[in-house]
């Protein structure tokens, strides 16, 4: 019996069709040069499960006959999590979407969005579900508070490789977190919520990076509970300037906190109408530029604040477009975006590999060695055949 038919066969939703089958086959992957050449792959079937026990039965039928699974939030990666290098079946978890709200978290459920007030989001908010962040993302807005995604969780259930519903807690959690759905299918997290507060936005100005980068060393030395801060080259203002409706020529540091924090900065402008558009910040920077310009190459290099100018210094013969989100383990995350391969290359002469590689399509080259040995340790004992989501891990 082939997939498809035991599908149809148990109630659970399920396309074949061409059209569906190349729409939930792609995600953002396209905007990198290097993993666009995957971006033709297809899956053979598209599987739109509606609860747990209906994850349990995919799981285990493909478990059976030896069939690839991939699991799919709203498709908006960028890092080729989604992208079915052997065929099979995406799990589309678009359907399984309720929040229950308690005290200081809500239980979600894979495919549910960011309608609660979480404490570290992604710039594409309106558009990404809490699993496939949570799955394929890591630091994101409010990280210079809060840290990566995955520190906000404190609970995840999945459906592991053998078909059986498991709970993460603690450290474990790193065995599901960024791992790009290879240990498991996530069917619900729990997420610790930010209190509510009405944010305030300034935005400071410099006319140079240096003095812009000092700028916010300080706020780190000297423990200014902020929210968020996003530091943004003048390259920046002006490709996006139809969007934000702002432009200048200056360095430019956007921070935000709550209102009711007593922050003993003096100056700045209201940054209100730029943090109206965070949703061009972090990733949303290089899809925005390869919809606006030709060519466009780019990496990310998470950076110590206190070595960040020279960094930049370094680049200026190329020209980057860079943006930069800072982050609580004190560094600056930062990307460079070029146009045209022989300034991308400059740049791998600059700075080699990034240590977050945003154009590899295994896991193993973003993540810290401590947190791919949890996916990989897991992968080896659960999943020797490297059925759920494969190609995506290397095992040695």
């Amino acid at each position: 019996m082939s997939v498809f038919s035991y599908l149809i066969k148990r109630g659970i939703e399920v396309s074949q069709d061409p059209k569906i089958i190349e729409e939930k086959s792609k995600d953002w992957s396209f905007v990198s040069p290097l993993l666009s050449k995957y971006t033709s792959l297809k899956a053979d079937a598209v599987a739109f499960p509606k609860n747990e026990e209906e994850v349990i039965s995919i799981v285990e039928f493909a478990l059976q006959m030896h069939v690839p699974l991939i699991p799919r939030g709203a498709g908006y990666g960028t890092v080729g999590g989604l992208i079915p290098l052997k065929g099979g079946l995406i799990v589309d978890m678009s359907k399984m979407n309720h929040i229950k709200e308690h005290e200081d978290y809500v239980e979600a459920e894979a495919g549910a969005k960011f309608t609660f007030n979480a404490r570290v989001y992604p710039t594409i908010y309106q558009k990404a579900t809490v699993g496939g962040y949570f799955c394929g993302g890591s630091w994101g807005i409010g990280s210079y508070e809060y840290g990566p995604n995955w520190d906000q969780v404190i609970e995840v259930t999945m459906v592991n490789p053998k078909g059986k519903l498991v709970t993460l807690k603690g450290g474990d959690i790193k065995i599901a977190a960024h791992a790009e759905g290879t240990t498991g299918i996530v069917t619900r997290l729990k997420i610790l919520k930010r209190e509510y507060a009405n944010d305030v936005s300034k935005l400071f100005l410099f006319d140079t990076y240096q003095d812009a980068i000092k700028f916010i060393q300080k706020i780190y030395e000297d423990e200014i509970p902020l929210y968020h801060i996003t530091l943004r080259s003048p390259e920046i203002a002006k490709l996006t300037e139809k969007s934000t409706g702002f432009s200048t020529d200056k360095w430019q540091v956007l921070i935000t906190y709550p209102e009711n924090r007593e922050i003993k900065l003096e100056g700045g402008y209201d940054g209100t109408l730029l943090w109206g558009r965070r949703n061009l910040f972090f990733a949303a920077v290089y899809v925005t530029s390869n919809m606006l310009m030709k060519g466009i190459y780019y990496n990310q290099y998470h950076i110590p604040i206190e070595e960040l100018s020279e960094w930049i210094t370094k680049t200026r013969e190329i020209n980057p477009i860079i943006e930069s989100e800072f982050a609580n383990d004190w560094k600056g995350h930062t990307y460079f975006i070029v146009q045209g391969g022989e300034r991308f290359n400059k740049l791998l002469e600059l700075f080699s590999e990034s240590s977050f590689n945003l154009h590899s399509i295994y896991i193993n080259d973003r993540l810290p060695r401590e947190h791919v040995s949890k996916i990989v340790n897991y992968k080896k004992a659960y999943d020797k055949e490297d059925l759920i989501n494969p190609g995506k891990v290397k095992f040695q």
